[in-house]
């Protein structure tokens, strides 16, 4: 079988335009965001591995370093444009029939609608407000995905049947996840696998790959949006698409068949976790008593604890079930 040689052309157009431009850039990229490429890598495998976009690494790490939760959530957006349709397109090399073409118009329409109301009209100007909304939607969405594991359901589907209720339910949730991208730069994404997987019992594999072309959709609307009534950071931008594009050209689907993209968002999810009760622990904008504090903590991290290690526990039965998920041989999708 002859090798798909595009994904070298693209590496090898990118490297050159990166150098091109690198004069405009060389200040901010030494001086502030020479660890970008790094944690380019990082987010772009995990966002092309996982139903979270890369937004979920972005904005706790990038407000922790003292850039502003709004420009985190305009930069997430740029990235993942670029990033996820990336991703996007190694994944239609890949498999083409990990891809659920029928349901992204519809689900696209609704997406696009929230993201007009939460970047043109009602934006979080609030950092404190924005980092505690990320921080308990991410908290959830993995929550969502951890019981999906948990369930063991089968998946056998790979349509999704498109009568009246069910193009109602695909927009209605789609416009949700449309006004919490534009909040803070990923969510739809998670949102649309899990009405996938849980609701019509569509396969994690596709479920994954089409909610991963989907957000790719999104944040390059979010970010014409932004474009236009906001700003971008093109600085930031430029400093992470090294890692970003060797991410989504070759390392994300390498480590999706190696390691499982159940096992990749299981060990980020710890981070995330953390990052949650650092966030919750020193919030300012929600007032509550120490005592209240103390007890909401305690009882997330009991919880955490017995739900990842039921997960884990899980993973160790069947370790090798999610090394096929992703794989194309045959022209088949194990569900």
């Amino acid at each position: 079988m002859k090798k798909d040689v595009s994904p070298y052309i693209i590496l090898a157009v990118v490297a050159g335009l990166w150098i091109l431009f690198f004069p405009h850039f060389a200040k901010d990229f030494i001086s502030r965001y020479f660890y970008m490429p790094f944690l380019g890598i990082i987010a772009a495998t995990v966002a092309n591995t996982t139903p979270a976009a890369a937004g979920i690494v972005y904005f706790p790490i990038l407000t922790k370093l003292h850039i502003s939760p709004i420009t985190a959530v305009q930069f997430s957006l740029v990235i993942q444009a670029y990033g996820m349709g990336l991703g996007a397109f190694r994944w239609f090399l890949v498999n083409k029939r990990l891809f659920i073409f029928s349901v992204l118009p519809v689900c696209l329409a609704g997406g696009l609608a929230g993201l007009v109301v939460s970047i043109v009209f009602y934006p979080i100007a609030n950092p404190g407000m924005l980092s505690l909304i990320f921080n308990c939607i991410a908290l959830l969405c993995t929550q969502f995905i951890f019981f999906s594991i948990l369930c063991k359901r089968k998946y056998p589907k790979l349509e999704v049947r498109l009568n009246k209720a069910n193009v109602l339910i695909l927009l209605g949730f789609s416009f949700v996840g449309g006004l919490i991208s534009g909040w803070i730069g990923f969510g739809i994404d998670t949102m649309f696998y899990f009405i996938l997987t849980v609701m019509f019992r569509i396969n994690p594999a596709a479920a994954i790959v089409t909610s991963i072309s989907l957000m790719a959709a999104m944040s390059i609307a979010g970010t014409i949006l932004n474009v236009i009534f906001h700003s971008v950071p093109f600085s930031l931008w430029y400093s992470a698409i090294p890692g970003v594009t060797i991410a989504g050209l070759f390392l994300a689907a390498y480590l999706a068949m190696k390691l499982g993209a159940k096992n990749i968002l299981i060990l980020f999810s710890l981070l995330l976790s953390a990052d949650f009760f650092v966030t919750f622990w020193t919030q300012q904008v929600i007032p509550i008593s120490q005592t209240t504090r103390m007890l909401v903590t305690h009882g997330l991290i009991i919880y955490l604890v017995y739900i990842h290690a039921r997960i884990f526990k899980e993973s160790y039965k069947d370790i090798d079930t999610s090394l096929g998920e992703f794989r194309p041989e045959q022209g088949r999708i194990n569900p």
